[in-house]
This record gives structure tokens, sequence and C-alpha cells, in this order.
């Protein structure tokens, strides 16, 4: 007759097998978190070039944000480039590597809350008269507050900085309200929070892990 003796309790068992799945799945993530990284950087193309306020900036209309920012041909391709390079720039992926209880897991990490990566950026100023217009920080921060008295927008073809338009006296300036952004709602969080694209992201996990 053959015996098998069982030597070890089922939580000893239990251990040891989570033990070696925790090994083989830190190895891979490791392995992986390059990967994870590019892939998470190929997803804010995508996010930022398809925001309203984006499309508007690199619009020749007249009425465009591109218009009443004042911004010189090509300036709006050229901080489009920066502030996709800023938040890709900003990205971390950190592993928790698994334990014996199987309890791990990856964070990724999108953009600083306090936007100085995007307000740093050089193109996101016009320089006019010897004054420093920080558009960027309008567009960011100053929601539907009034920027500018005593002046507002002529949208007219061929005048101006950017040939879409000028100021001209009297009325008031701010950010159109519907581009208009606070800390806490502006067209960068926008293009990063919200159900399609944590799906984006939770997808990206997944072909890492080979889920």
């Amino acid at each position: 007759m053959i015996t098998f003796k069982l030597l070890d309790s089922i939580s000893e068992i239990e251990k040891k097998v989570n033990e070696s799945i925790a090994t083989l799945v830190n190895r891979e993530l490791s392995t992986k978190k390059t990967d994870i990284l590019q892939q998470c950087k190929n997803l804010i193309n995508g996010w930022i070039l398809s925001q309203p306020e984006i499309l508007s900036l690199n619009s020749s209309s007249p009425d465009s944000l591109a218009g009443q920012f004042g911004l010189l041909p090509g300036q709006a391709i050229s901080v489009t480039n920066s502030v996709i390079n800023a938040i890709q720039d900003s990205i971390t992926v950190k592993i928790i590597n698994f334990n014996n209880k199987l309890q791990g897991g990856i964070t990724v990490e999108f953009q600083p809350s306090n936007f100085l990566n995007i307000l740093n950026i050089p193109q996101g100023h016009t320089l006019i008269n010897g004054g420093d217009l920080h558009w960027m920080d309008w567009l960011l921060k100053r929601g539907d507050n009034i920027i500018i008295v005593n002046y507002q927008y002529d949208p007219k073809s061929g005048v101006g900085r950017s040939g879409l338009g000028h100021m001209i006296n009297g009325g008031a300036f701010r950010v159109p309200p519907q581009f208009s952004g606070t800390e806490k709602d502006n067209f960068i969080t926008r293009a990063l929070i919200g159900a399609t694209q944590e799906a984006e992201i939770a997808a990206v996990l997944k072909s890492a892990i080979g889920a």
C-alpha cells in the first residue's frame, strides 16, 4: 500500500502557494513598469487634443481662443505640444509588491494638482507692450471672473497679433464661459478625469498583467 502523508497544514500550504504567486506577479510587474508608463503617456495625446479649449486655441476663427488671447501664428501648436509633454513628464507608476496574502497593487499618478508644470510653460504667456498676459493662468484658474476692465475683444480677421481680432476700448474681458476653468474644474482636469479615462487606464493595467 502506498501512503501519502500531508505534513503541512492547509494554511501553510496556502501561504506557500501565495508566496509563489506573489513572487511571479512581482517579477512580471517589475518588467512591465516601463511599458505601463509609456502606454499611459500615449493616452495623454488623445485626451488633450480632443478638448474644446485646445481645438479653439488651434482654430483660425476670429471668435477662437487663439484670437482672444492674441496668439502668434504657430504658438498654439507649440503650447499644445508643451502641455502634452508636461503632463506626460508628470506621470509616475508605482508598484506595490504583493505579499503572501496577495495584497499589493499598481498606482498611476497623473498631473500635480497645483498645475505649476502647465502654468510655467513659456508659451502660455502673451508679451505685449512690456506687459505679461498670462493667459494660461486665466484659462485654468480664473473661471468667469472679469480679467481686463475697460477693454473688450473685437473679432476681426486681419488685425491684431493673431490676425484674428484685437482689443478695443469699452466693456470688459473674461475667458468665454464655455472654456473657463477653475483649479477644480478646467480643461486639464476634464481631459484626465472621467469614466472613459478610467476604463482606458484599467485596460492598460490589465494588458500588462495579462488579465
